[in-house]
């Protein structure tokens, strides 16, 4: 099982969804929603204030990591130094977050 939040700031939601969609996992598409998804109640969230980034969430069996970092590196981003993907696999007690576009110094 692993959990999965990709954030994203001056992105197009839909284009990255759409993107994401193409991917597939354990043969079918990939599936992951965001926290402004119109099926979802706005603001569901706490605080008082709406989001004003990109937060897109999963849950997982047997998500093959290193391909989905694979497709991601070659979507096409406005901004790819803004793009975080945090996992948190089973077993482990805390997220991290994988640099998928490293500086290069």
């Amino acid at each position: 099982m692993t959990n999965l939040l990709i954030t994203f700031g001056s992105e197009n939601e839909e284009a990255v969804l759409k993107q994401l969609g193409e991917y597939k996992h354990r043969g079918l598409s990939f599936h992951i929603v965001s926290v402004k998804d119109k099926s979802l109640p706005q603001g569901w969230y706490g605080g008082s204030k709406n989001l004003e980034c990109s937060v897109l969430l999963g849950a997982y069996n047997h998500l093959h990591l290193k391909s989905l970092v694979e497709f991601m590196r070659g979507m096409v981003w406005e901004a790819p130094e803004d793009v975080q993907l945090i996992i948190r696999k089973q077993w482990e007690s805390k997220f991290r977050i994988i640099d998928l576009f490293p500086e290069e110094q």
